[in-house]
């Protein structure tokens, strides 16, 4: 197996990120945080291990020590953050938005993109509607590379932007379930668990694509130098940390979306 040459999650890059322009921002409520960083250059994106684009991942992790409330002032940061990025992108509220839930259903820890896919609201039997969602599986399970089907949809359809979700890994156990990011970059399918496919991204698509993910997934080998680099841990509370994310994220997405 190849080695780890990417990493999900923008602060864990192990690099210096205050001293390119990353900001935190610590709220009153639910220890939440949030940092932003512009990944605007090559020689950034080189330094860094990360793809050109605008980041933004907000940290909860008392997530699960508080209920309702809690995760509806974390949808409600990321509805507004999400609201900002589709402005600065100048997405009109009539485009076409395709919604693309990534990972594989039938493991909890990889099947947040479905999660959320499933808690998406449309009204498919509108003709003035223009939100679509589109769940791929996995490239083992369909053997057709999902950046090529998500083409095929974007050029059929003339979809104006793409909004990505997929489960993410982190080298920290405290953050599985506990962290989301959001991105201007876009997605690769598989890289989490180190199968590096073409990306789906602006360049690939011909639209804006943003992507939202949480970690829930962490290699042993992150915890322990010894252990096997391909052993992958997740939470023992994995299905409702998955739940409660999804619909999270989801909300946020709605929020935006109607």
């Amino acid at each position: 197996m190849q080695n780890k040459v990417m990493f999900d999650l923008i602060d864990e890059c192990g690099k210096d990120l205050q001293s390119l322009g990353y900001t935190i921002t610590k709220l009153d409520r639910y220890g939440v945080s949030f940092g932003t960083l512009s990944v605007d250059d090559e020689e950034k994106s080189r330094c860094l291990g990360m793809k050109i684009g605008d980041y933004f991942i907000l940290n909860a992790p008392k997530l699960y020590d508080y209920g309702i409330d809690c995760q509806s002032y974390i949808a409600g940061i990321l509805s507004k953050k999400l609201a900002s990025f589709l402005k600065d992108l100048k997405i009109r509220r009539k485009d076409k938005v395709l919604i693309i839930g990534l990972g594989n259903p039938d493991i909890m820890a990889d099947r947040l993109g479905k999660e959320v896919f499933d808690n998406i609201t449309i009204d498919a039997l509108s003709k003035s509607n223009n939100i679509f969602k589109f769940c791929p599986n996995i490239y083992f399970s369909t053997g057709i590379e999902t950046v090529d089907l998500v083409e095929m949809i974007v050029k059929c359809m003339y979809i104006d932007y793409c909004i990505i979700i997929d489960s993410l890994t982190t080298s920290e156990l405290s953050r599985l379930g506990t962290s989301f990011q959001i991105t201007t970059s876009g997605m690769t399918p598989g890289s989490g668990v180190l199968r590096f496919n073409r990306a789906i991204d602006s360049a690939s698509m011909g639209v804006p694509c943003l992507s939202i993910g949480v970690p829930f997934m962490v290699f042993a080998s992150d915890l322990k130098k010894d252990s096997p680099e391909d052993l992958i841990l997740s939470p023992k509370d994995i299905r409702q940390n998955v739940e409660v994310a999804s619909l999270i994220i989801a909300s946020a997405i709605n929020e935006v979306l109607s």
